[in-house]
């Protein structure tokens, strides 16, 4: 499971430490605020290290230095590189100089996961719940815009008059969900006492976050014990794409023999962790199962 912050901060974090493990990262610190867009930068450490033509990141900004000045530690940048968002900065905000891995790219990543986890294949979802007043007359309730997105209807319940715990299940064949392009509603075939609330509980895809401050459960709908996926599957989907420095023959200073460069050896790394990942989807998928048993309306 990811380690400190339980926001999407954290797995961004998460990500880089299972790919590069204990390797650093050359980190600079923003020395003044900069607006949104802004094309210089002043940072506190020195400019030593960045030159014109490198990129550097910060936050879900990607800069691509254009120029610098030494005196007064400003870089001049082209925002917005990599199609990254054009965020403003805060005094004190670290920098990655030259990074292995931007957090843009992990972030981008890590919302992929998200949508894989919510496909059919690998059954996992989001659990929500909403509650209205009972309707007496009609026995029809509007779903809320809060789960627009539902794609199952999987229980449906009542809470006894007078009582503050007591729920009674309605059988599946007791309601009916109505969904179309223009409307979404729920119809109870059963009557259902007047002066209470009726829960839903239904499951809908993962939400994606927007921010690197999004809270992956309370916002994105992930169990606590999820947190390691979309992380596992980001980090195995980089590997499968980067070489480590080991392998990669281009970035060496001098040249060497075939034999001394393994083919696909990050790729096996890769390979492995996808194995990991995979069993882990899989053990998730039964834990959601036994957690809400499978309800299905007519």
């Amino acid at each position: 499971m990811p380690v400190g912050n339980p926001n999407f901060s954290g797995l961004v974090s998460d990500v880089r430490r299972r790919v590069y493990g204990a390797m650093t990262e050359n980190v600079n610190l923003i020395e003044e605020d900069a607006v949104a867009g802004s094309d210089v930068i002043k940072l506190s450490l020195g400019v030593d290290g960045i030159q014109k033509g490198m990129m550097i990141s910060g936050g879900l900004n990607v800069w691509f230095v254009k120029a610098i000045y030494a005196a007064n530690n400003s870089v001049f940048v082209i925002p917005g590189y990599d199609n990254s968002p054009q965020d403003a900065v805060s005094a004190g905000d670290m920098v990655y100089v030259r990074p292995r891995m931007t957090d843009w790219f992990a972030f981008n990543a890590l919302n992929d996961q998200l949508s894989l986890l919510s496909s059919p294949e690998n059954g996992l979802y989001k659990i929500g719940t909403f509650t209205l007043p009972v309707d007496t007359t009609w026995g029809t309730y509007t779903v809320p815009s809060s789960a627009s997105n539902m794609t199952t209807l999987m229980r449906v319940r009542w809470l006894q008059s007078g009582t503050t715990d007591l729920w009674r299940d309605l059988k599946p064949y007791q309601w009916r969900w109505q969904n179309s392009a223009t409307h979404s509603t729920i119809r109870s075939l059963v009557q259902i006492p007047g002066g209470t609330t009726v829960e839903f509980t239904y499951r809908a895809p993962f939400t994606k976050a927007t921010t690197l401050t999004a809270d992956p459960i309370a916002d994105c709908g992930l169990a606590e014990t999820m947190l390691d996926l979309p992380v596992m599957g980001a980090a195995s989907s980089l590997l499968m794409t980067t070489e480590s420095t080991r392998t990669q023959v281009a970035v060496q200073g001098d040249t060497r023999r075939p034999e001394e460069v393994a083919n696909m050896a990050n790729q096996g790394i890769g390979t492995a962790l996808y194995r990991l990942y995979i069993k882990r989807v899989q053990q998730e998928a039964i834990r959601l199962n036994n957690r809400v048993p499978i309800y299905a309306g007519v």
